[in-house]
């Protein structure tokens, strides 16, 4: 390549990665700041960190009466490997990690891309398309999910698996693995995927065979061993809980119905009288949403944008479709609707793959300009379904969280924020504090803190919630039934700021 458009490429690549940059702190950092996010599960993971700093584990009493070891919920290592960063970022530590993890996702897929091909247009329009996709900007919009922190590791095992490198490619399987219990079952369905396409590769074919080992390995032995004896099955597996006792059980189930397998994977509403004629179990009904109008559609709706964003080009490579899977499978068949759809981050594991795959289709492609051609479509199609998923979904949405292009996106408009910020100063760092979602994160770095929106009574030495929260009940009684203990410390009459007065 020329100097001159080596030096242009270089200037088009920075400028992708700081935009990309930037929209990501406009959406993650902003909303922290002016309390757009929440206890759950930012607030969670942040006091996790916190009680690992101080050699404990969390027992999640920040949102359940009984307690109970974060990791029999989610099986996440990387909040231990995080938690010094606590004390550098506090409560803005996951955000700023899961921005760069982003970031360093995309240079994967970036040089991964390179290995491919000698157009150098190529890996930049693949990352761009990485970076702008909707699994990725709903992700960055909600919270931090350590997901979103393994689903990054993959373009580098597939870069250094590419490379024969197989030590940092075994690396990142680790990596990929303990981000969560479920992310192993995917590799293994990835290892197999690409045992395809280096089948003529002896070494590297005895590799993802061990590969796909260790992650059923590690799957079952966390899963059915491990979280069970810390105390529960996991906050995971009570979304398939309906079709099985384990997951061998969900297995055979899926396996030896398939009607309504494929009903569950396609069809957002199920009438309950088929749903039992299919093999359902009707001791299992109440938990999951069957016919409920209030979700049509929203399974279509993510398919409608997972074509759009690269799945039409991957059903070209059908190894990685099969990767595709276990991801279908564990959003699908959730029985919460929040799976179904296209928000939260409940897609960003399908980006890597859509992106990857893709390329690897136009690539094979004799003309560059049709490669070139192909790569912009692609790139328009995939910013147009993200401005889709922002503006018009059917699926629930926090578009004040992610829309960075509207002055509503920089304003909280149920409080004061500085007012706000200077009622947290007040708290002792030693105090136990209940407060409402949106300020628990905020203040997760101490011993105890509680969730207002989850708990049946209040019983901390300060109270901090909006006066929303004065009448707010859980099973029709009144959370703060004994106002009577606490006095008002400090208020504007929107915010309020109690201490207990009555031991």
């Amino acid at each position: 390549m020329p100097s001159n458009l080596k030096r242009n490429h270089n200037i088009t690549l920075a400028a992708v990665f700081i935009v990309a940059g930037v929209l990501f702190a406009l959406i993650s950092l902003v909303n922290h700041y002016l309390f757009k996010t929440y206890a759950l599960d930012l607030g969670l993971y942040t006091h996790a960190m916190y009680d690992y700093m101080h050699f404990r584990v969390d027992d999640c009493s920040m949102f359940m009466a009984a307690p109970q070891n974060i990791l029999s919920d989610h099986f996440d290592l990387y909040l231990i490997i995080l938690s010094p960063l606590v004390y550098v970022f506090g409560s803005y530590t996951l955000l700023i990690m899961q921005i760069v993890a982003v970031l360093l996702g995309g240079w994967g897929i970036y040089k991964l891309i390179g290995l491919y091909t000698d157009d150098e247009w190529l890996p930049l329009l693949a990352s761009a398309c990485f970076f702008f996709s909707f699994g990725i900007i709903q992700a960055i919009a909600f919270d931090y999910h350590s997901n979103v922190l393994a689903t990054m590791a993959l373009p580098w095992l597939l870069y250094f698996l590419k490379q024969g490198r197989y030590k940092l490619a075994s690396l990142f399987v680790v990596l990929f693995v303990i981000g969560k219990e479920n992310m192993s079952l995917w590799l293994f369905f990835i290892a197999i995927g690409l045992m395809w396409d280096y089948r003529k590769d002896r070494k590297a074919l005895w590799h993802l065979v061990g590969y796909a080992a260790f992650s059923m390995a590690y799957f079952f032995i966390v899963n059915m061993i491990v979280m069970p004896k810390l105390g529960g099955s996991g906050g995971g597996f009570a979304r398939y809980s309906y079709l099985g006792n384990n997951y061998l059980e969900i297995a055979k189930m899926l396996v030896t119905h398939p009607k309504l397998t494929l009903k569950l994977l396609f069809t957002s509403t199920i009438g309950m009288e088929e749903f039992v004629s299919m093999g359902g179990s009707p001791n299992h009904l109440v938990f999951i949403t069957i016919a409920n109008p209030e979700y049509a559609g929203i399974k279509e709706e993510f398919y409608w944008c997972a074509l759009a964003t690269g799945l039409v080009f991957t059903v070209l490579k059908p190894n990685y479709l099969f990767m595709l899977l276990p991801l279908i499978g564990q959003k699908m068949i959730a029985c919460q609707p929040n799976f179904w759809g296209i928000s939260f981050q409940y897609s960003v594991e399908f980006m890597p793959v859509f992106v990857i795959a893709s390329f690897l289709v136009i690539i094979r492609l004799k003309k560059p300009f049709l490669r070139l051609l192909l790569s912009i479509i692609l790139l328009i199609s995939i910013v147009l379904t993200t401005f889709y998923t922002i503006g018009v979904p059917k699926s629930k949405v926090f578009v004040d969280q992610l829309c960075v292009y509207q002055g509503r996106h920089y304003e909280q408009r149920d409080f004061d924020v500085q007012y706000a910020y200077e009622l947290i100063k007040m708290i002792p760092d030693e105090a136990s504090v209940c407060a409402a979602p949106g300020f628990v994160p905020h203040l997760a770095m101490r011993n105890v803190i509680k969730d207002f929106s989850v708990m049946r009574k209040v019983d901390t030495d300060y109270v901090l919630i909006t006066d929303f929260y004065f009448s707010y009940k859980r099973d029709d009684v009144l959370v703060l039934k004994n106002r009577s203990e606490y006095e008002t410390v400090a208020t504007d009459s929107t915010i309020y700021l109690l201490r207990r007065i009555v031991p």
